[in-house]
């Protein structure tokens, strides 16, 4: 096996909260593994170049060959599925069957060479799929599901996956593990669930509404009913879900979804033809009918979107309660680079996140956004660099987020973007946010500020000599650093300070996150504090802190300093 590729983290943040297939040859009879296999099951070996269907398939010398023949066979729990090391399939890997706890059901790979290919050629929907199935672990594939490129732009987007989990019968689904996979390629098409379908263009298309949106792209975690028109009076729901130390590259419109089913899909014309279930909306905090996904965690993969003009999300988190998005690079992703939408109980945490831009008809570019619906949400010890915007808090509805002790820097609108409903509150306290390229610091407008907003403890810092910060009475601004060109003052931050606030190397440019090297936070360590900094010792304790600053620090060190780094000696 492929031994685990682990982001170094250095010394930052302790733990906290191929080959064308051939000719086919006949195909076997359906298999299930037999009731007499040991406890821990059996392994099954596969080989695009040598195997033979006809063959027992349970060991190294007597493989099967395609892929037909591992769908076709209901596997047990404890079963292993192993693909050869640099072997090719084209088409689809939907192995059948599920595990148990304690005994799931293993893909993976043996032998020495590049991870086994397994190529949707967007002949498939899913290039990997796992239906009304649980307790699984896929490990060590390469996965892709592109469909080639026209003359024409976005002509050749479909609803295309590479790995998909998704079921609709109306049980609870367990463990599902993604690990060390690299999902690319993807050519999904790109669904928004509203605006106008007068701005539809190839492979784009709007007002699809929330079950037809934002379901496409690498990894998918979904759920639906066998008839929209008469659906069942109990969701599917997913739980256990885990993706770690993988890769996703250029593929549209997402890297990695979580998403709940609702009933509303639509017609052609935007018109709505599903009876409505509730389960993937919220109307409150307190909605009952509201069946989110549970037990998320997304932690140490590579997402990048930079050679697609159609992605349109790193990391896309809705309809779920307990979740950590925890060491994960995003770079280059279209609208946000993580996102979260109608959910509970969100950690992110730890994630660099850069370089995300406007792309397919979004209207958006931020590097973190706790989006519509979203409560209980904490942001906290990220580097978000050179987007867009930083933050975007945009809590329509209602919701609450906290984002504390993150580095925010060459973010070209808004560095902290406040576009949030009147019910929504935010507490934005103890980051560093360093501004060189956009004309405010904190920006929000209209409606948007009728939301709570109490901002304190951070060190605001600007180059650009006409920046601002939006004032309201229902932001609070209070205990902030404001320096470099002439920042005004908030008249309601009677205890603020101002002037230079010594960064070490505010110059640094580098090196950023990568998939070899996983992000590099300490490179924002170049906006900490240096010694006899105003900074230091210009803050006051927050009650449920964390316990720890940016990079891992134990609060306080003395009195509480402002920023995202307390100084140490």
């Amino acid at each position: 096996m492929h031994p685990a590729r682990r982001f170094g983290r250095g010394r930052l943040l302790g733990p906290l909260v191929a080959v064308a297939l051939g000719a086919f040859p006949l195909l076997g009879p359906p298999t299930t593994a037999r009731a007499d296999d040991p406890p821990g099951g059996t392994t099954y070996y596969v080989d695009s170049r040598s195997g033979n269907d006809s063959a027992s398939g349970t060991s190294g010398a007597t493989p099967w060959r395609s892929l037909d023949q591992v769908n076709r066979t209901t596997f047990r729990p404890g079963d292993r599925i192993l693909l050869k090391a640099g072997g090719s399939w084209q088409g689809q890997l939907w192995p059948k069957g599920s595990g148990e706890e304690h005994r799931p059901i293993v893909i993976g790979d043996y032998g020495k060479g590049p991870k086994p290919r397994i190529q949707g050629e967007g002949r498939v929907d899913d290039a990997v799929r796992l239906f009304n199935q649980e307790y699984w672990e896929i490990r060590d594939l390469d996965v892709s599901n592109a469909v080639p490129a026209t003359g024409t732009p976005g002509e050749n987007l479909r609803d295309l996956r590479g790995i998909h989990v998704s079921g609709d019968d109306s049980r609870r689904l367990d463990h599902f593990v993604i690990e060390r996979v690299d999902v690319h390629d993807v050519t999904g098409e790109v669904n928004w669930i509203s605006g106008s379908v007068s701005n539809n263009a190839p492979g784009i298309h709007f007002k699809t509404g929330w079950d037809g949106s934002k379901k496409t792209g690498g990894i998918i975690f979904d759920t639906t009913v066998p008839d929209i028109t008469a659906p069942p009076a109990t969701p599917t729901v997913l739980g256990d879900i885990q993706v770690r130390h993988s890769t996703v590259r250029n593929t549209s419109f997402a890297g990695i979804v979580v998403k709940q089913y609702t009933g509303d899909g639509k017609d052609a014309d935007g018109n709505t033809i599903a009876t409505p279930t509730g389960w993937g909306t919220r109307t409150s905090a307190t909605d009952t009918t509201f069946t989110p996904h549970t037990k998320v965690t997304i932690r140490d993969n590579y997402i990048t979107q930079a050679g697609t003009a159609y992605g349109c999300n790193g990391i896309y988190l809705t309809n779920v309660r307990g979740a950590l998005v925890d060491h994960n690079v995003v770079d280059a992703t279209g609208t946000s680079g993580i996102e979260t939408y109608y959910s509970d109980d969100v950690v992110i945490q730890r994630n660099e996140v850069y370089r995300t831009q406007q792309k397919a008809g979004g209207a958006d570019s931020n590097g973190i956004d706790a989006d519509k619906g979203t409560t209980r949400v904490v942001i906290q010890y990220n580097f978000v660099h050179d987007n867009g915007d930083g933050f975007l808090l945009c809590q329509f509805a209602f919701g609450d987020v906290v984002v504390r002790y993150n580095i925010v820097s060459g973010n070209s609108r808004y560095p902290i973007y406040l576009h949030s409903d009147k019910a929504a509150t935010a507490e934005v306290y103890n980051n560093t946010v360093y501004n060189a390229t956009s004309r405010y610091v904190v920006y929000g407008y209209g409606s948007s500020l009728a939301a709570r907003y109490d901002l304190h403890d951070n060190a605001f810092y600007s180059s650009v000599p006409d920046a601002s910060l939006t004032t309201s009475p229902t932001i609070t601004y209070g205990r902030n650093f404001y320096g470099g060109a002439t920042l005004p003052v908030p008249a309601t931050d009677t205890a603020a300070r101002t002037g230079d606030p010594l960064f070490r190397d505010p110059a640094a440019s580098g090196p950023y996150g990568t998939a070899a090297t996983g992000p590099q936070l300490s490179t924002a360590l170049g906006f900490a504090p240096a010694k006899g900094s105003p900074l230091i010792d210009g803050g006051a304790a927050t009650p449920d802190n964390g316990g720890r600053d940016y990079i891992g620090t134990r609060l306080y060190q003395g009195a509480p300093d402002t920023g995202a780094v307390e100084y140490r000696q």
